[in-house]
């Protein structure tokens, strides 16, 4: 790939060099792969060919994916049979030997409550599937929207997060206001996380470095005014500050049953990382959570761009920094956002994109020029890859 923009943390300015350093012990990437699913992954798709060129790119030995199916018996259709594959089944795609590496992958909650129609999941997001879907946990089929991390270094344990209950977090939550999108009240029940919340301790060079993996509930209602989104983001990211500081705005105690969760020591080195699903720019609940956090912790970068945006050419597109690293106990070396450039690079033509990349809106020329990485990089996913590089 060439005449790719590469945000630099020290320098603030773009560099034009591939994302490889030799002197870095850690290189980070983290990236959320639009509903990268077990169909896609066995089957040859522009999606899955982008993703493998773009992370071709990269120098990495932690990946942090967000969106990958965790892989279950009989779903979404009768055809599948593996169980928690997936990720492997990615590493080797990507020439990954499975062996070689340590893959945290665990099933997250999206998609548990979903009903079937005529015996399987549906997987196209009509309207028919909504009303199928897991009104809590959203999801059109179980095990979506899981989160893998795949290492070059050992993973010597890992605190799972998934079964925490909201008001458990947090015991001041009314349930009372939220609604279902179906309009029905919302469980008091309900797990803090709609997906999960993973620490993985890997061991370089004799020390332990927690690796913290999290994707957050989206700060937005989708056309529900009754959602209890916003203040679920809030409370997911106050749990991370907990976890990650020591302390958050409300008081903490966990019922004794949770007793292996427990704050990172001070002194604890960690990389924290994934969709967040808020901006720190943005007024949201959990935008001024992460404000406050990353006056604690370290932040990739100093003022991020945009890491997420419509896929489409549109110039009014939505873009929105949601995607996050952050870090404590290690010396950052380079980092930055793949975002290449628009309008250089090799050229396609606006008559030759896929029909799913142009504008609904807009009235763009047959013959105006894109950047083919641009293009690969919108074919990919909706979010782009964000990187650091530290050393101990």
């Amino acid at each position: 790939m060439k005449n790719v923009l590469f945000l630099l943390t020290t320098l603030a300015l773009f560099s034009c060099s591939s994302f490889k350093n030799k002197k870095a012990t850690v290189n980070v990437v983290h990236w959320n792969i639009k509903e990268l699913t077990t169909q896609k992954l066995h089957q040859d798709n522009k999606q899955l060919n982008a993703v493998k060129d773009i992370l071709g790119e990269f120098k990495y030995n932690l990946l942090s994916i967000n969106e990958l199916q965790y892989d279950l018996p009989n779903v979404p259709k009768r055809d599948y049979r593996t169980k928690g594959r997936n990720a492997e089944v990615f590493a080797k795609s990507l020439k990954m030997e499975p062996m070689e590496h340590a893959i945290s992958f665990n099933q997250a909650n999206t998609g548990n409550k979903a009903k079937k129609f005529k015996g399987q999941y549906l997987t196209k997001m009509t309207k028919q599937a909504r009303k199928l879907a897991d009104q809590d946990n959203f999801g059109l089929f179980p095990g979506q929207y899981s989160t893998a991390l795949i290492s070059k270094f050992p993973i010597k344990e890992e605190v799972i997060i998934k079964d925490l209950k909201w008001r458990e977090f947090n015991k001041n939550v009314k349930f009372s206001k939220f609604r279902r999108p179906n309009g029905r009240r919302i469980p008091t029940g309900l797990e803090l996380f709609d997906k999960t919340f993973t620490d993985s301790i890997i061991e370089i060079e004799g020390k332990e470095v927690h690796v913290i993996t999290l994707h957050a509930t989206p700060a937005f209602h989708f056309g529900n005014r009754r959602s209890p989104n916003y203040e679920r983001n809030r409370d997911q990211l106050r749990f991370l500050e907990w976890y990650l500081t020591g302390g958050t705005d409300i008081p903490v105690k966990l019922p004794k049953k949770y007793s292996h969760i427990k704050p990172l020591n001070k002194d604890a080195i960690f990389i924290a990382m994934g969709d967040w699903n808020t901006s720190i720019y943005a007024n949201n609940k959990g935008s001024e959570v992460l404000r406050r956090l990353f006056k604690s912790v370290n932040l990739w970068m100093e003022k991020p761009i945009h890491t997420h945006e419509n896929q489409n050419f549109s110039a009014k597109r939505l873009k929105l920094t949601l995607d996050y690293i952050a870090y404590r106990g290690l010396k950052l070396v380079d980092a930055g956002i793949y975002y290449p450039n628009e309008e250089e690079g090799s050229c396609m033509k606006y008559s030759e994109l896929p029909k799913a990349l142009k504008s609904r809106t807009d009235k763009i020329s047959a013959d105006k020029c894109f950047n083919s990485d641009s293009v690969e990089l919108k074919l990919a996913s909706d979010h782009f890859p964000i990187w650091a590089s530290f050393e101990l």
